[in-house]
């Protein structure tokens, strides 16, 4: 399991439970007069400071621990390889005799000293068709897939809760302390599954809709 991988699953089981007992608490409650869509779209206007869940999807998809081409891009480069020859070079010398005669009765024996120089291309095809990696790579790329699916799933989940807590707090008078804290735990819920795009986000919406 990667060190990411590790990381995933323990802040989804540290959020799970808290989504889950927050979804308990509402249903728990006593439903009071639901308000007109108008008072609703009014209430929504208050948050539009705030970053919609698009973009926090969009900051996810843009982080490159859970970008699952990267894992692809390593399978496209370790096939390249195969292309890229191993260049061996090597070198002998030695010593060789030559007899030779000028006349009838003069013979003549000289020696030359030989050096010869090899090289070699190798290229591994087979490597470029299936890499050696290929399978620990496939799985890396699954891994990465399945960490920002749940990432997915987790900012949704907590990003509505939110909005919706909001809605309860500003249109139907739930002031207590468990909302507000439940709303400012979210929060930081939704900056850490997003590397602080939540706050991010909320701070240049604010400064372009400041007059």
């Amino acid at each position: 399991m990667t060190p990411v991988l590790r990381r995933s699953l323990l802040l989804v089981g540290l959020a799970l439970p808290a989504l889950l007992a927050g979804a308990s608490a509402a249903q728990d409650d006593p439903q009071p007069r639901e308000p007109s869509p108008r008072v609703i779209a009014r209430a929504l206007a208050r948050y539009r400071h705030e970053p919609t869940v698009e973009v926090l999807l969009r900051a996810i998809a843009d982080d490159e621990a859970f970008d699952p081409e990267r894992a692809r891009a390593l399978a496209r480069r370790a096939r390249r390889g195969g292309w890229l020859p191993t260049l061996q070079v090597g070198a002998r010398r030695g010593q060789q005799r030559d007899l030779s005669q000028a006349g009838a009765d003069d013979p003549r024996l000289s020696t030359d000293d030989d050096l010869t120089l090899d090289a070699t291309l190798t290229f591994r095809l087979d490597r470029a068709a299936y890499g050696p990696d290929e399978v620990a790579l496939a799985r890396e790329e699954r891994t990465r897939e399945l960490e920002r699916q749940e990432r997915y799933r987790v900012v949704i989940a907590a990003y509505y809760e939110r909005r919706r807590l909001q809605l309860e707090r500003d249109l139907m008078g739930r002031h207590d302390v468990l909302t507000a804290v439940r709303i400012r735990e979210l929060a930081a819920l939704l900056d850490a599954f997003t590397g602080g795009a939540f706050t991010r986000g909320t701070r240049r919406r604010a400064e372009g809709l400041r007059p």
